[in-house]
């Protein structure tokens, strides 16, 4: 395995074995959800759940990771009349297979009290920075930053794969569409979260 394998691991492994991968991410990311008390509201987006159970979890997921799928088939077709579905799924749930990793961060006992502490000097910043705290949420920011990054590299390549993507113009479509339909879904799953 090298560079090139962990940045696009579309064009080393075979489809199926990356769609089972994806529907794995899927039920993890259900599960820890449901865990946390979290969901995607969009793809790179998690929200807290108000009511915590599992349909709503599930429902949430499944509803932002299909209508990413659904805008990006489109597009890819656009792009490229040769573009399948499957390989558009997996570009969708392999990327967001990082993230679910930031879901289980919420249930690190550490990170959530150093989160009140800030919270709590926001409030009253007449106390002492707590210096221990901001390490930690600087170190969650960039550690946080870092897999947004990687899971947004995927996303790209895994699309770039599934089209042939070489145009700069095709290129700026697929960022504009991707930013313009995760902001249209969290509107969406906002009023149903």
């Amino acid at each position: 395995m090298n560079w090139k394998t962990i940045f696009n691991p579309f064009e080393r492994f075979d489809e199926k074995l990356l769609l089972l991968a994806g529907i794995l991410t899927v039920i993890i990311a259900i599960a820890a959800g449901y865990w946390t008390g979290t969901t995607f509201s969009s793809i790179y987006k998690v929200n807290k759940v108000d009511q915590v159970s599992l349909q709503a979890v599930a429902l949430s997921t499944l509803a932002s990771f299909t209508l990413a799928i659904i805008i990006l088939y489109i597009l890819g077709k656009i792009i490229n009349n040769k573009t399948r579905m499957i390989d558009i799924i997996n570009t969708v749930l392999i990327s967001q297979l990082v993230l679910v990793v930031l879901q289980c961060t919420e249930k690190i006992s550490f990170i959530q009290e150093a989160r009140q502490r800030m919270i709590s000097y926001a409030a009253h910043p007449t106390d002492s920075i707590p210096l221990p705290d901001t390490a930690i949420m600087m170190g969650m920011a960039l550690f946080s930053i870092v897999l947004l990054t990687y899971s947004i590299v995927i996303f790209y390549n895994g699309f770039k794969t599934a089209t042939n993507l070489k145009k700069w113009q095709h290129i700026v479509l697929f960022a504009v569409v991707s930013i313009v339909s995760t902001l249209i879904c969290q509107i969406i799953m906002s009023k149903f979260i």
